[in-house]
């Protein structure tokens, strides 16, 4: 039975523990909805024997070339398979039920006031585990990450892609008339301004817009990765959570993301910090300093666009699918979210010429 909008709640709540209490052997005893992120339900399970699961529901959109399922539940099965522990254990996936089994991590939330050495030093460590794991055999047939993009003419096409999921609905006083009016006065003259840029920044070291990556520097990656996809453990370990995106990617945009991430807010001394660590570690990558500031203002003007998500139709049924936005607060939210992008902007162009991150 797959999982809709439309199933009643008793017929799927009835589905769901029925096929969990057959995949975990034990009989379930309570089933909670926990928080979850913005594209999937997460529901916390506890079975016979007080055993507590966490249950995870994945949207499915019309059109996707990615099965969120498939790509972290598998994902999750390969790094468990090769020793990794700081990530959920996989235990069991229905594709056609549209969910997965996990073991429940009992951890906290970590805060960008949180953050320091040692949280650093783990953050670099686990990607110097998952940056061992390039000459697995079998890792050369994981994908690439989620919207991956290994040269900056990629990045380019990809916000013209996102630039076209938006809806063309101009009203004055509305939220899709403030939005077009910002993309228009704002959005595009910054994007020209930052390529022109970029385009300069990479003719330095002997490179050009449409160059590309070459797989022996890419790197696997969650791609959404940071401390706002992690839960420290009572000992002070982080387990890293979210897979769904995971896959090769180019460490310039593991940087980027890591210290552009809205749901974090790290300081400028903490990103420093990071691309220091993260800097030492692909040293074997020279180009890297370089290409990381190119890529800066470029992965920032598409964090500008994921930041308006809630304009775009089928991502407005995903957050509803989660049950984080009713109908009632969409317009409140995208005046919000409009504010942000706007935000990002402005940091954007108030810091690409003079990369805040280089060492």
């Amino acid at each position: 039975m797959a999982i809709s909008l439309t199933t009643p709640p008793e017929a799927e709540a009835a589905e769901l523990t029925a096929w969990v209490a057959e995949a975990i052997g034990l009989p379930v005893t309570t089933v909670e909805r926990i928080g979850g992120g913005r594209n999937s339900r997460v529901l916390r399970v506890v079975c016979g024997r007080g055993r507590s699961y966490v249950v995870k529901q994945y949207f499915a959109p019309r059109v996707d070339a990615r099965s969120r399922l498939e790509v972290e539940f598998d994902a999750l099965t390969f790094l468990w398979g090769r020793g990794i522990r700081d990530i959920p254990q996989p235990i069991a996936a229905d594709r056609e039920r549209g969910a997965a089994v996990y073991a429940a991590i009992d951890g906290a939330p970590i805060a960008a006031a949180e953050v320091g050495d040692a949280e650093i030093e783990q953050a670099v460590g686990f990607l110097a585990a998952l940056k061992a794991l390039r000459t697995d055999p079998a890792s050369g047939a994981l994908p690439p990450a989620s919207e991956a993009c290994f040269s900056a003419r990629a990045v380019l096409e990809n916000l013209e892609l996102r630039l076209r999921r938006f809806p063309d609905r101009r009203g004055r006083g509305t939220p899709y008339g403030a939005l077009a009016d910002f993309l228009a006065r704002e959005f595009s003259p910054a994007r020209d301004r930052v390529t022109h840029w970029c385009q300069e920044r990479l003719s330095a070291f002997g490179r050009s817009l449409e160059s590309e990556l070459p797989q022996r520097h890419r790197t696997l990656s969650p791609s959404d990765f940071g401390f706002h996809n992690g839960l420290r453990l009572a000992d002070g370990r982080i387990t890293y959570l979210d897979f769904e995106y995971f896959g090769w990617d180019d460490p310039a945009k593991i940087l980027a993301d890591f210290v552009l991430h809205p749901a974090m807010g790290l300081s400028e001394r903490v990103g420093r910090q990071f691309a220091a660590r993260l800097f030492a570690l692909f040293s074997d990558d020279q180009e890297l300093p370089a290409r990381a500031e190119a890529a800066f203002p470029l992965v920032g003007l598409k964090w500008c666009l994921i930041l308006l998500n809630e304009f775009v139709p089928d991502d407005l049924s995903r957050r509803a699918f989660a049950g984080r936005t009713a109908a009632a607060q969409t317009e409140a939210l995208q005046r919000a979210q409009l504010a942000k992008a706007r935000r990002m902007l402005r940091r954007i162009l108030s810091t690409y010429e003079q990369f805040p991150y280089r060492t």
